[in-house]
């Protein structure tokens, strides 16, 4: 089968396209005909070699995919071959064939695309983990979403357009707050570039603050986000984007973007009533109940037409290297995905 490798850390000239052996399903497992895989930022980070999670060179990276089932492994009941699935994976998903748990696995509704099964295990979980399990935003309340055109932000966007809440939204660019106003009309776009988020915050809400803060960014930017918390304000730490450059990137100059951030005093979270919590959805593959429920919440939004996953660019798998270069410049909306024929 063909493969997406990366050979070594670095930029996205390390990935090369190879020949692998193709994978047995173990017991509990699948082996899913690939069709589609999700394009994350944690893959530019895994193949920069700062996410800890990731397996040392060579791997294939890739967390989500969307396919057929191939074959299934004993104890597997269920499911069976022929079957259309999305799943979560830890890792390999930039292949033409990958194995999974069978418990990753949810069926995909007649009308899902393959290219929207691959957008939807990691952008709305995220999305949904961050915003009701961990922040509990209520009516009423004001939320700051971090790169908002981006898939996880759109998610959030989604989620949040019919809930009574006031929605800020940073994005980088005038046609990116576009697709923010097609996805949540109400939100106050913010132009990082050109405006300080924190300031507009602060007097749109009177010197008040945001209720919660939704953080894909990390950075110098966390500092200004933390700040910019309103008393009881909940800040969901879920990324480091800004670890990862426009242009040539190195694994040390990633390394030291992230060593920027502000460090967060125990007293002072509790003299300014502030909560942070950081998460990383791959640990959740130990969870796999609350994955399915909230898998299941989440595709019963879609046929209410709730939410639906926002594509913005989707490339063949030998493709993988521009894709992360796109994503890496900043020049992709939604979710990025990889085709495989």
């Amino acid at each position: 089968m063909k493969a997406v490798v990366v050979t070594r850390h670095g930029d996205e000239s390390v990935m090369a396209l190879q020949e692998l052996p193709v994978p047995s399903p173990g017991r509990g497992e699948l082996l899913i005909a690939n069709r589609a895989a999700g394009v994350n930022f944690a893959d530019l980070l895994s193949r920069l070699g700062i996410y800890k999670a990731a397996p040392n060179p060579p791997f294939v990276p890739g967390l989500e995919a969307a396919g057929v089932i191939e074959s299934v492994g004993e104890g597997v009941s269920g499911l069976k071959p022929g079957e259309r699935v999305m799943s979560f994976c830890r890792f390999g998903g930039y292949a033409e064939k990958v194995v999974i748990p069978a418990s990753f696995a949810v069926r995909m509704p007649d009308d899902m695309t393959f290219a929207e099964g691959a957008a939807f295990p990691v952008q709305y979980l995220t999305a949904y983990h961050g915003l009701f399990h961990l922040a509990h935003v209520q009516k009423g309340e004001s939320v700051l979403v971090h790169a908002a055109a981006g898939g996880v932000g759109i998610a959030c966007l989604q989620l949040l357009r019919d809930l009574g809440v006031r929605v800020f939204a940073t994005v980088g660019s005038e046609s990116k707050g576009a697709v923010v106003h097609e996805e949540c009309p109400e939100a106050r776009v913010i132009l990082y570039r050109k405006e300080d988020f924190r300031r507009v915050i602060l007097e749109a809400t009177a010197g008040r603050g945001v209720d919660v803060v939704m953080d894909s960014v990390g950075g110098e930017t966390f500092a200004r986000s933390w700040r910019s918390l309103a008393p009881g304000g909940r800040h969901v730490l879920f990324g480091a984007a800004s670890a990862v450059k426009p242009g040539r990137i190195a694994r040390l100059g990633a390394l030291w973007r992230l060593r920027k951030m502000l460090l967060v005093s125990p007293l002072g979270m509790i003299d300014r009533d502030r909560t942070l919590s950081g998460f990383n959805l791959i640990h959740f593959t130990d969870r796999t109940e609350m994955l399915r429920a909230a898998a299941g919440e989440m595709l019963a939004l879609r046929a209410k037409g709730r939410i639906r996953p926002r594509v913005g660019l989707s490339l063949p798998l030998e493709k993988a290297a521009q894709a992360h270069r796109r994503m890496q410049e900043r020049q992709t909306v939604g979710k990025v995905v990889l085709t495989v024929s």
